[in-house]
């Protein structure tokens, strides 16, 4: 009789064919007339809401947070149901932070899968901890903690390469990029996660910089994944780029706080966005990493957290940086650029389009310009047209207008304003309305969300984290009315689409007359 294995990072769990079918016959057998066939995903929404500590003396709570799971044979009914498997990030996965890493876990910002599905990364915004969970388990597996420095420690997002073998986190207030090793082995399974601390690579540099070393915790001694730091991350990095410039300087590159590098298929590049404007491709195969492509504020604005590559191309995106600034703007980089020791001269090569809002830099309430009226490119979703051709479309979502701005992907890749195909609203539905301790409705705020994956007609949506009424990071322009996973189904040309339903979110504070629930990212998990 024929076996199948899934793979966990312990032991493989064996299910034989015939419990696989009776399993699908009893799930056939539950589903209701026109209802579409139970889909092999699972959606992970992080809400970075305290869910510990909450008193009345602190009626916010102190840290913690949620991960929900929501599975695709949940999401695919209509309607769609809201019953996921809920996580508490401090004492479902990670009750020993503190006494093993010196702070409780801390604002789940998003979690990013492994190439192949098995690993989730989470990441630890306000305690600048990554965790590594197993998806099929639930299980935490590792526990980091990055490097400290005179401006702080974070982890705003990690990414995982294209081949699995590294995830390169972005140590925000800390103002360097990391690298944690994957060590697979034939097989393509992880024996260990190693925290490189000889890779690191501070994006400003000098000498006093690094206050403390990175830390690792083996959550599970018997899985036979092992988990630690390698090295020391070195103090008195250059303070200049390859090219001799300044890597931070005010009108050059104003604050070089990493917001989301974005790894591209050679996994060799990440584009690694920066707080206060610019941009560097860095090698993070070198040892320490290296930048080989420097950019600055005269070519990327500032804020950008969203990228995708396509068709040989990086797309990446700049958003607000600040309250009551408005910025829209998506890039098209090349992705061909040099191995370290060999670098580009400064701003080389030039973007190979740009699209620019004609608002962007206005300030709400100056010179004419109406409040409420800002813009925030915020997470970029690729779509391909699988019923009318093979082209691709760019879904760019506004986190403070509640709308999507669509492009083409298609010749020619100099022009992005030619193959702009039109602007679709997330509030022309009604679906959002409001929560406890808001009066505002329909303001679904969306952040960062994934493509859904589906073998069935439900395949056609985006899965999105929709923002609170009391945000607990980017408050200028996260504040919304529904916290929840957004639901956004898409026309049949992929062209346009709308918000049809919203897994409402609740996290109460003490004395329960606020719903604190503030998702952020939304991430599709395959299971097959």
């Amino acid at each position: 009789m024929k076996v199948y294995q899934m793979r966990s990072g312990r032991e493989s769990e064996i299910v034989h064919t015939t419990l696989a079918m009776l399993g699908s016959v009893l799930a056939l057998l539950l589903v209701a007339p026109g209802m579409a066939v139970a889909s092999e995903y699972e959606v992970w929404l992080s809400d970075q809401a305290n869910t510990q500590g909450i008193t009345p003396a602190v009626p916010i709570g102190t840290h913690g947070g949620k991960i929900r799971i929501y599975e695709g044979a949940d999401l695919d009914q209509t309607p769609p149901v809201n019953n996921p498997v809920v996580l508490d990030v401090t004492s479902d996965l990670f009750p020993n932070a503190d006494a093993t890493t010196g702070a409780h876990v801390s604002r789940i910002h998003g979690v990013t899968p492994s190439p192949d599905h098995v690993y989730m990364a989470l990441n630890f915004v306000g305690s600048g901890h990554l965790g590594i969970v197993d998806g099929w388990t639930r299980k935490p597996v590792c526990l980091f903690r990055t490097t400290g420095t005179t401006t702080g420690r974070q982890n705003h997002m990690s990414f995982w390469t294209h081949d699995g073998l590294r995830i390169i986190v972005a140590n925000q207030n800390g103002r360097m990029l990391e690298r944690v090793d994957v060590v697979r082995n034939q097989g393509g399974t992880p024996e260990s996660f190693v925290f490189n601390g000889t890779a690191s690579l501070d994006l400003v540099g000098g000498s006093g910089r690094v206050s403390a070393q990175p830390l690792s915790v083996d959550m599970d001694a018997t899985d036979g994944i092992t988990c630690s730091v390698s090295g020391a991350v070195a103090d008195g990095q250059p303070t200049v780029t390859p090219t001799g410039a300044l890597k931070q300087a005010v009108g050059l590159r104003a604050l070089n706080a990493p917001i989301c590098p974005i790894p591209a298929s050679n996994n060799r590049h990440v584009f690694t966005t920066l707080g206060g404007g610019g941009m560097f491709v860095i090698d993070v195969t070198a040892t320490p990493m290296a930048i080989v492509g420097e950019y600055d504020l005269s070519v990327v604005r500032a804020a950008g957290c969203g990228g995708a590559e396509a068709d040989g191309f990086m797309h990446l995106n700049t958003g607000t940086s600040g309250p009551n600034i408005s910025e829209f703007s998506i890039y098209r980089f090349t992705i061909d650029y040099p191995t370290a020791p060999s670098f580009n001269p400064t701003n080389v090569p030039a973007p190979i389009a740009v699209w620019q809002d004609p608002d962007n830099g206005k300030i709400a309430g100056q010179n004419n310009f109406p409040t409420g009226n800002n813009r925030d490119a915020h997470g970029i979703v690729i779509i391909q047209n699988t019923q009318f051709g093979t082209a691709k479309y760019l879904h760019q979502i506004d986190r403070i207008r509640n709308n999507v701005e669509v492009f083409k992907l298609s010749p020619p890749w100099n022009n992005m304003s030619n193959r702009h195909e039109g602007t679709y609203s997330l509030t022309a539905s009604g679906t959002c309305g409001g929560t406890l301790g808001t009066a505002r409705t329909n303001d679904p705020t969306p952040d960062l969300g994934d493509l859904a994956f589906s073998d069935g007609p439900k395949g056609n949506r985006i899965y999105v984290a929709l923002r609170g009424p009391f945000p607990l990071t980017v408050s200028h322009a996260a504040d919304g009315s529904c916290p929840g996973l957004g639901i956004i189904d898409l026309s049949p040309n992929r062209r346009s689409g709308s918000l049809t339903a919203v897994m409402d979110t609740t996290v109460l504070n003490a004395d329960r007359s606020k719903n604190l629930s503030d998702p952020h990212a939304a991430i599709v998990r395959r299971k097959k």
